[in-house]
């Protein structure tokens, strides 16, 4: 599988935190080592959604295809 864009969306359980703004990456979900990178993105947009007063006692990631928007994956950190 050829990487792919996808847009990121963080929730605190579930409700979307940060909705307003744009989170894309481009991922390989076939390869391994791209939980690290979600991973990442997650520490990262959770310092984001903490700096916006917004609450973040369960932050999870929703993955979907940046084209269509179909869900692909459903991501927390272990």
């Amino acid at each position: 599988m050829a990487a792919l864009a996808y847009r990121l969306h963080i929730f605190d359980g579930q409700y979307e935190v940060l909705a307003g703004r744009c989170h894309v990456v481009v991922l390989d979900l076939s390869l391994p080592g791209y939980e690290t990178r979600l991973a990442q993105q997650l520490q990262a947009l959770t310092r984001d959604a903490v700096a916006a007063n917004e609450p973040m006692d369960a932050p999870r990631l929703e993955v979907r295809d940046a084209g269509t928007g179909a869900k692909v994956l459903d991501w927390t950190a272990v």
